[in-house]
């Protein structure tokens, strides 16, 4: 297989720039290369001044899963690694919609560069020698990768009304949407009869709220709405999406697929699209796993 190029992955649909112009990303380098006292400080800056930062959007092949490779040099702090006697500095990182930010232990894999202009990963393991081999790498590893559920998610769902099994009566729900012209799929209506009327509070102290009745704002996508998130849910990931829930201060929608896919809109998620929409979660728990711990 030929080695994916820059060339290829800026002309992708998947890729965008971030962060700002250029000039911003070098001003932020400079500072940086100055505050640490790096000496791998002019590479990283021909970096940014050839590849700016960017993400591409990919799909697993062996899984379908949508992975994210972002681009962004210093994003993270400068870690010293003992073992190489030196700083390692951030250069990117992969992430799914398992991940809950850019720090490691929240993502899949992140590469850092050492003197050596070699490319390591969170467990200083070398995964590239060049920055050409850094992007053939991130467009074809493959991981299938699953967080595990903190216990703080379950005891979280625990203090607000979730437990095992759970299994609530939602025939008068089912009803009210019905009557409203939202039909639930079955994947749908056993989400709300685990979780519908739970109150949850975040690892920030904010809430995470699922509704269990339609006043509350249970709502279908719809071509014909108002709001422009909506078509875009409606046309880019499922017709038959429901508004389940809110968190952050009522700031953010929680919506569910009639496939399960649980989407986080109108706040900043890690796989968040043009629309502000992001997938969260690989699985309905995993999503609650984003969202509260």
């Amino acid at each position: 297989m030929s080695m994916i190029t820059f060339n290829d992955i800026k002309n992708n649909s998947g890729f965008r720039t971030i962060n700002g112009t250029l000039e911003h990303q070098l001003e932020n380098c400079k500072k940086r290369i100055s505050d640490d006292c790096l000496t791998v400080g002019e590479m990283v800056m021909e970096l940014v001044k050839e590849y700016g930062n960017f993400y591409i959007d990919r799909i697993e092949q062996s899984s379908g899963d949508r992975l994210r490779f972002y681009f962004m040099p210093f994003f993270n702090p400068c870690k010293y690694w003992s073992e190489f006697d030196q700083k390692a500095v951030f250069i990117g990182t992969i992430v799914n919609s398992d991940c809950r930010g850019f720090l490691d232990g929240n993502t899949i894999e992140s590469a850092y560069l050492l003197n050596d202009g070699c490319y390591y990963n969170q467990s200083k393991k070398k995964i590239a020698d060049s920055i050409e081999e850094l992007f053939d790498y991130f467009m074809k590893v493959e991981y299938d990768y699953h967080a595990p559920i903190s216990p703080k998610t379950y005891e979280r769902l625990k203090s607000g009304g979730w437990c095992e099994g759970r299994k609530v009566d939602i025939s008068s729900l089912i009803a009210e949407c019905k009557e409203n012209g939202i039909t639930l799929t079955d994947i749908q209506k056993a989400f709300f009869e685990e979780f519908s009327g739970i109150v949850c509070d975040t690892d920030c102290g904010q809430e995470v709220e699922i509704f269990d009745k339609l006043s509350y704002g249970i709502c279908q996508v719809s071509p014909e709405s108002d709001e422009y998130d909506e078509k875009w849910m409606y046309n880019n990931y499922d017709k038959n999406a429901v508004m389940v829930g809110n968190c952050y201060t009522g700031e953010g929608r929680i919506w569910l697929t009639g496939e399960g896919q649980l989407l986080l809109d109108n706040i900043s998620g890690i796989l968040k699209d043009d629309d502000w929409i992001s997938p969260i979660g690989r699985t309905i728990m995993n999503g609650f796993n984003v969202l509260l711990s």
